[in-house]
């Protein structure tokens, strides 16, 4: 609405008659200290930046609470301060690249990551940054800094949740440089580039670049830089605004910045303007008597420092490469403005260069400016962002992400298994990692874990994988790792007795062969687990390789009926038991301890009540802790982790890397179709709670409220039963935050072939490696070639 109050939009004499640019620019001087900046006539700058708050698939109660506080936020400064404050906000969106050098040393992850990588390079991306200039008129420069200070401590602790931080001073090389003057010269110069403290003041030492309005677009010329933009002034937008009003802009592929000023007035100009308003509406008798009501309860609101009016304007300029993009951009942005968020934007052609330099805090001219609430401002600039992760500071190897995936909203996300806050630096510190993955069958389950999991290889992961359906089978042995399948009915190779006699290996084997021989409840009595215990004394005592199974029975008695040499004999080969296959066999697994990479393949004995089941996966994961004695990075994979959580041996196994792995740097990746399968495990409680990354991938059948039970908001899941199965798009949530992600491997045939093994891959895979054995050096240019040969073969039928 217009006031007498505010100020009128700028003739066409007046604009042709004011003088250039680089004089209207403000006189901003020098700092008075690492976070203030002085102007030269007794106004000084504070500049505020936030990361923002990830609101993709946040309640709306809670967007709805923190909207409501920075309206009261904005109204208790105004109130407080009058028109000696200013703000000045702004969203700046730009285009974002991946430029980190990651290092592997299989051929396979240096070639995929090649490949993956560079997509994260075409100038695709974008991400959001926000700002809050404060502006303060004062008396005196020590007390008006010291005010200001004030202030911007105010404005750091009640918004928190979007991530603030001071931009000051800091020194490098043992030169002074100014983040305020770097983002002060990126809306002067409109790059970004560093910008010492020179003895000179400010506004002389910040502009670097050549800017040439025309009628259309803004040239800027900058050292090696040249860029293009159209300029725009907001003309209006509706009073009646609702929180998230601007939200629709933050994903469109274009770069821009959009500032909002916001002038405050002393309470008596707020109810002098707004009595003005109701009198002129009064006066030509065309308002509707709620109009009149709403001003006329609006002055209450004021009164009670519940809302506030003040002096607004809002300049937007968007980027382009050339002239024609930078309009066509221009067109893209104003008009998702209009359409999709009620504000209507005009092209600002004589006013361009005013309207450009209106960005900077504190500009005096500013072509249309307007009388708007606080609740305007509040809506109109929500701090809303997507969830970018984090990219640096995180616990494992270098600190740097694990890598990067690409958002629903064009934006990068900085993925980690490891959780930690965005504004620490974490590195080394032993933080819990473990990840729960559901989806159903044909959503990428395997590819994206593989994916994750091969970037640990940068890092020198160790991996421990029980799989389901030989699918990481080529994936491991691409990294190197050894790979076995086991059957039931087949000798597995399992041999625990020739494991090295270690306390631990007691301990685990008095277990081990007490699970074997249960009876019908499930237990053993104290003195059929003495008999244990002295029969694996026995046994470890012969010489290595007389040590098997079946030599227990030679110190249990067998006295008839159900009792334990019978319940034992069934493991033995001696007796020709129905499982002797199992445990019982003459191998060497002191190789798979020494292993970096390590897979099984369990698909036979991830059935419910099938009794080799738990001694079997609880040997291997005794084998899995013995590969991590001699310390490092571990990821433990469990496809259908939800079997082995039934089971007291494994659950416990399971149970204890979920409470304390993180000590030993070791953590989890379980997966599995559906939620309902966490919720049916006794160990539900530590799954839900000790899995600080969950995933989730898209699944038709999915009922909220198994989803619910693992964390899962219901505005989470209704976008997430939107999804179809082969979007390859799931719903990453860490902590407090989520983000809708995309793993797109479009055109990467031959490495999803490895990524994520099927039945006749793998069957390829076998055959070339007993011909030419298990160096992934040699098999896998062979592998490929005979892939692609045999699909052809299919395509092109001998006729």
């Amino acid at each position: 609405m217009s006031t007498s109050a505010i100020s009128k939009p700028l003739s066409e004499s007046e604009l042709r008659s004011l003088p250039a640019i680089e004089a209207q620019l403000p006189k901003l001087r020098r700092h008075v200290t690492p976070r203030v900046v002085n102007y030269e006539d007794g106004r000084a700058l504070l500049v505020i930046k936030l990361a923002g708050m990830p609101f993709e698939s946040m309640d709306d109660a809670i967007i709805v609470n923190r909207f409501n506080s920075r309206n009261r936020l904005i109204a208790a400064l105004a109130k407080d301060k009058g028109r000696r404050l200013s703000f000045s906000t702004t969203l700046d969106r730009k285009r974002v690249a991946f430029s980190s050098l990651f290092k592997f040393k299989s051929a396979f992850m240096r070639q995929f990551s090649e490949k993956y990588l560079s997509r994260f390079n075409t100038g695709k991306y974008f991400s959001n940054d926000f700002y809050i200039s404060l502006i303060l008129k004062h008396d005196d420069v020590e007390e008006g800094a010291a005010e200001l200070e004030e202030v911007g401590n105010q404005l750091m602790k009640a918004l928190n949740v979007y991530d603030p931080e001071y931009l000051e001073t800091y020194v490098e090389n043992g030169v002074m440089f100014s983040k305020t003057y770097e983002y002060l010269g990126f809306l002067v110069n409109g790059v970004w580039e560093k910008q010492p403290v020179l003895a000179c003041p400010a506004a002389e030492s910040i502009p670097s670049s050549w800017l040439h309005f025309g009628y259309e677009t803004l040239e800027i010329r900058g050292e090696g830089v040249t860029r293009f933009a159209t300029n725009y002034d907001l003309k209006d937008f509706p009073d009646d605004t609702v929180w998230g009003m601007f939200d629709k802009v933050l994903a469109l592929p274009a770069e821009f910045t959009l500032t909002q000023s916001f002038m405050c007035m002393a309470v008596f100009e707020q109810q002098e303007a707004l009595q003005s308003q109701i009198n002129n509406l009064t006066a030509v008798g065309d308002a509707a008597d709620h109009q009149i009501k709403d001003l006329q309860q609006a002055k209450g609101y004021i009164a009670t420092g519940e809302l506030a009016f003040g002096e607004y304007h809002c300049a937007l300029t968007v980027y382009g490469d050339t002239k024609a993009e930078a309009v066509d951009n221009g067109t893209l942005v104003t008009g998702t403005f209009l359409g999709e968020c009620g504000a209507r934007f005009i092209r600002a052609n004589q006013s361009a260069k005013f309207t450009y330099q209106s960005h900077v805090p504190g500009a005096k001219v500013k072509p249309r400016p307007m009388m708007k609430s606080s609740r305007n401002l509040a809506a109109s600039f929500g701090m809303h962002n997507y969830s970018t992760g984090k990219a640096e500071g995180n616990p494992i190897g270098d600190g740097s992400a694990l890598l990067p995936l690409q958002t629903t909203s064009s934006s990068l996300y900085s993925f980690n298994f490891h959780h930690s806050k965005k504004d620490e630096d974490n590195q080394g510190e032993k933080i819990a990692g473990s990840c729960l993955i559901l989806g159903a069958t044909g959503a990428g389950k395997t590819t994206l874990q593989t994916v994750t999991i091969g970037f640990l290889e940068r890092f020198d992961a160790k991996i421990f994988a029980l799989d389901k359906d030989e699918g990481l089978k080529i994936f491991i042995a691409a990294l190197g790792g050894v790979y076995y399948s086991l059957k039931a009915g087949e000798r597995t190779g399992l041999a625990p007795f020739q494991l090295p006699d270690t306390p631990k290996t007691r301990q685990f084997l008095y277990g081990l062969v007490k699970t074997c021989g249960k009876n019908d409840k499930g237990t053993v009595t104290d003195e059929e687990g003495n008999d244990i215990k002295a029969a694996v004394d026995a046994v470890l005592d012969l010489p290595w390789e007389h040590r098997r199974f079946s030599r227990m029975l030679e110190n249990i008695t067998d006295i008839g009926g159900n009792c334990l040499a019978q319940r034992l004999a069934k493991w033995c080969e001696s007796r020709n038991g129905e499982f002797a296959w199992a445990l019982d066999n003459v191998g060497d697994n002191i190789g798979v301890i020494s292993e970096m990479r390590v897979g099984f393949d369990v698909s036979d004995f991830l059935v419910d009540n099938y009794q080799p089941t738990e001694p079997i996966l609880a040997y291997l994961f005794h084998l899995k802790s013995l590969m991590q004695e001699k310390g490092g990075l571990l990821t433990t994979v469990i496809s259908e982790f939800h079997i082995p959580a039934k089971y007291p041996t494994t659950y416990k196994m399971m149970f204890d890397v979920l409470k304390t792995g993180r000590k030993r740097d070791e953590h989890l990746v379980l997966d599995s179709q559906s939620p309902e399968d966490a919720i049916d495990s006794p160990i539900f409680a530590a799954i839900r709670d000790q899995t600080p990354t969950k995933i989730f991938l898209p699944n038709p059948s999915a009922e909220f409220a198994s989803y619910e039970r693992c964390g899962m908001t219901y505005k989470e899941f209704a976008a997430l039963k939107d999804l179809e199965l082969d979007s390859r798009t799931f719903l990453i949530k860490q902590g407090n935050q989520s983000c809708f992600a995309k793993l797109d491997l479009y055109g990467m045939d031959d490495e999803i072939s490895v990524l994520s093994g099927n039945t006749e891959n793998v069957a390829i895979f076998n055959e070339i490696v007993a011909e030419f054995g298990a160096d992934p050096d040699v098999w896998l240019p062979i592998f490929q070639a005979r892939r692609k040969g045999k699909r052809k073969k299919v395509a092109d039928p001998v006729v």
